[in-house]
């Protein structure tokens, strides 16, 4: 018994060494590839300047997500389904609008995670805030998932597009997240100057990217759980998420690689991050793991604040409804 349990130590001091190893090795090639602040200032300003130069219009539909089969609430009586169209002709998207009972009211922006979903938070929404849930894209429709234009292995390649340098990528990701944005902004009920962004897993990490793009001058704060699209070399392209970059890394070149992301990374833009920022992450997190986290963490200025729940795993949770209701009544 005590030779296999010497055996098993030695294994698995061997699969952290080499674990090191390759993280050592990402590090070095991010480093010498990864964008500058200036280029990622460029790069932010070019998205959002750009999108101001689309015009977009918002369908709010008849459709009622929530049907009796499925139980109902109150919520969903006035909640829609909104149709974006932008006139530069891109595919069109959808969101979920969820109007504050008492207006005017401020406007949250809810993103989703790595999927096919547009997510529902009456917790938040009975706050008192208006919340669009964006779905960009145009993964998601008011009938069924767009699977079609899933990979083979039912991912989706936002992603990899965007660490191939093709279409389809966190570029138009982001740049559909700003023209619904800017719809909701316009409606009469909202806000305007009372923006704030919050998400879980590339909901997070969408958020902190957007932020980043609309500047703290527009952006009143950030709430980013389980933080996605966060420190990929440090993520050593492994698990749910991170692991699908492994065949983009394999075919592309290094410093190519390494640049593309270095622009969606949310460590890149922790400069511009100076709007009060919450992060999470989860002990059982394999997909977005603590140690990504902590590096955007130890990278912002500024008000921030970082909760580890040992025994999160990848996922919603009660806990990060709370987190988000604090943050969002300290600076919402």
């Amino acid at each position: 018994g005590d030779v296999y349990k010497r055996q098993n130590i030695y294994n698995d001091s061997c699969a952290r060494g080499y674990t090191m190893d390759k993280l050592s090795r990402m590090r070095r090639e991010a480093g010498s590839a990864y964008p500058s602040p200036g280029e990622v200032d460029a790069w932010a300003e070019g998205l959002l300047i750009g999108s101001e130069k689309v015009a977009v219009e918002g369908a709010v539909l008849d459709d009622m997500p929530i049907r009796v089969p499925f139980g109902n609430s109150p919520n969903t009586l006035v909640n829609r389904y909104v149709k974006f169209t932008a006139s530069d002709g891109r595919r069109p998207f959808y969101g979920y609008w969820q109007p504050a009972l008492n207006t005017p009211a401020p406007l949250l922006i809810n993103l989703p995670g790595y999927g096919g979903s547009i997510t529902m938070h009456p917790q938040i929404a009975d706050l008192g805030y208006h919340i669009l849930h964006v779905s960009p894209l145009g993964y998601v429709t008011p009938e069924k998932t767009r699977d079609e234009l899933a990979l083979p292995d039912g991912n989706w390649p936002v992603l990899p597009n965007t660490a191939a340098g093709i279409p389809g990528g966190y570029g138009d990701w982001l740049s559909d997240c700003l023209l619904a944005i800017r719809w909701a902004q316009a409606r009469p009920e909202v806000l305007p100057r009372r923006l704030s962004l919050f998400g879980t897993s590339q909901g997070g990490g969408g958020s902190l990217l957007l932020a980043s793009i609309l500047g703290p001058e527009r952006v009143r704060c950030v709430c980013a759980d389980l933080p996605f699209l966060t420190d990929f070399p440090g993520s050593g392209l492994e698990g749910d998420a991170y692991s699908l970059l492994q065949p983009i890394y394999e075919a592309v070149p290094a410093a190519d690689f390494w640049r593309r992301l270095g622009y969606v990374d949310t460590v890149s833009h922790a400069h511009r991050l100076t709007m009060p920022v919450l992060l999470s992450a989860g002990g059982e997190d394999a997909t977005c793991p603590p140690r990504t986290v902590e590096r955007l963490f130890q990278s912002l200025s500024g008000t921030r604040q970082y909760t580890y729940l040992e025994h999160q795993e990848h996922t919603h949770s009660r806990s990060s409804m709370y987190l988000f209701s604090a943050w969002l009544r300290l600076y919402a």
